[in-house]
Parts: structure tokens; sequence; C-alpha cells
């Protein structure tokens, strides 16, 4: 027990680090690592979990930066499109499901790399529409950030805006996650001894995360988030090929 709780506190202060800068990539980079300590049925669970923790370190000041106008609209098109992704995956095995994902992430990070801006105001329909890819790959795969963050990434928002809208928006997604999770009896009690453990390293790595990040320039987050979101591409793509 004493193992396996070092490592998720250390885990977690790693995926609170990213978290803390970018505003988005803690389940990401927590997964791989909780897999260090637990089985891939508690991880989940855990991450999902801590992911709320870390939200609500900095969701008194997020709520008042983000663009509630788009995650109106995100978070609608998201619920929509999960079905949609679970209706997919009956249809596709894991690695074409995560090489599909890869190459739409890899897709939207060339399109950010370009240049490509979206308006101040986009179309309701538009950012529906992006609400309801990130859904189809939850239900793929889990993983609903890539496109929203790319979305945040193309409109002409302040880093700490998109950072706010990031942060908002993973907390919801999160949190209507757990609701499924806890009705299967997945998130037992010993799970939420792990995540009151790590709690003080969540909170130092998303302190120390936000604090790199307000010594940062525009140019330096941005090119982090891309390189963040490239390397989960990579990832995905290789494993999908592997695994077709």
């Amino acid at each position: 027990m004493i193992h396996t709780a070092l490592l998720v506190v250390l885990g977690a202060f790693l995926a609170a680090l990213l978290r803390g800068f970018t505003g988005f990539g803690f389940v990401m980079a927590a997964v791989p690592l909780l897999s260090l300590a637990l089985p891939p049925t508690r991880v989940v669970p855990l991450a999902i979990l801590l992911q709320i923790e870390v939200g609500l370190i900095d969701l008194r000041v997020a709520v008042r930066l983000c663009d509630w106008r788009s995650l109106a609209w995100l978070a609608p098109g998201m619920l929509i499109g999960t079905p949609l992704g679970l209706l997919v995956l009956t249809s596709l095995s894991a690695g074409h499901a995560r090489l599909a994902i890869g190459l739409v992430i890899a897709g939207s990070v060339g399109v950010l790399a370009y240049g490509v801006r979206l308006p101040p105001r986009p179309s309701r329909l538009l950012t529906l529409g992006v609400g309801m890819v990130s859904g189809t790959m939850n239900g793929l795969a889990g993983m609903s950030g890539p496109p929203v963050v790319a979305y945040l990434l193309a409109l002409p928002h302040s880093t700490a805006v998109v950072r706010a809208s990031a942060i908002v928006f993973f907390v919801i997604t999160a949190s209507v996650a757990l609701v499924p999770m806890t009705g299967e009896g997945l998130v037992s009690p010993r799970l939420l001894v792990l995540a009151a453990l790590a709690f003080p390293t969540l909170f130092a790595g998303a302190r120390l995360g936000a604090w790199g990040f307000r010594r940062t320039t525009p140019r330096q987050h941005r090119a982090t988030a891309l390189t963040v979101l490239s390397l989960l591409a990579l990832m995905l793509i290789l494993r999908g090929l592997v695994q077709a």
C-alpha cells in the first residue's frame, strides 16, 4: 500500500505540474503514470477524481476568465458525441480507434501550426461540432480534450483565457464522467483514500505549473501546448499502427 501510495503521489504531482502550466493534459499524463501502481480498472476512475481535485484548486480564478460562450456549446456537443463514439467503438478495433484519433489530433496541430485562426465569436454550429468531435473521441478512447484545446488555441484569446477555459471544461467533463463510474462501483473507498493522500502534491504541482505559466510568453505557452498535443498524436498513431 505504501509503495502504491508513493507512486500515486508522484504521478499526481507530475500530471498536476503539466496541467498547472497548460490548463490541460492532466489525464493524458496521469493515466500512464498511475498505471505503474494500479490496475487499468482503477487508473481511470482515480485519474478522474484527481482531475476534479486539481481543477478545483484554480476554479475560482478560472471561472472569471473562461470563455463561457464557447463552453455553453462545447459541453452539449460533447454529451451528444459521447454515445456516438461508443457506437463507433463497437465497429472499430482499439488499434484503429487510436490511429484515427491520433491522425485527427495531428491534423489539428498541423492546422494550428500553419497559423489558421478562428474569428472571436465562431458560429454556434461550429462550436457544437467541435464539442461533438470531442465527445466522439471521449466515447472512443476517453480523450475528450484535444479537439477542445485545438479550438481554444485557434481563437484570438489571451493565453490566460485559453488556460482558464480548458480548466473549467475539464472540471465539468470529469464531474459528468464520475457519475456513471460511481454508479458502476468503480470509485472504491481505497481510491478515495489515495485521492486524499495525493491532494497536497496536486496542490504543489498545480501551483508550480501556474507559477511557470505566469513567467512565460504567449508564444512559449502556445508552443508547449502544441508540443504536448503532438506527442499525444504520435503516441496514439504508433500504438494504433502496432495494434491495427
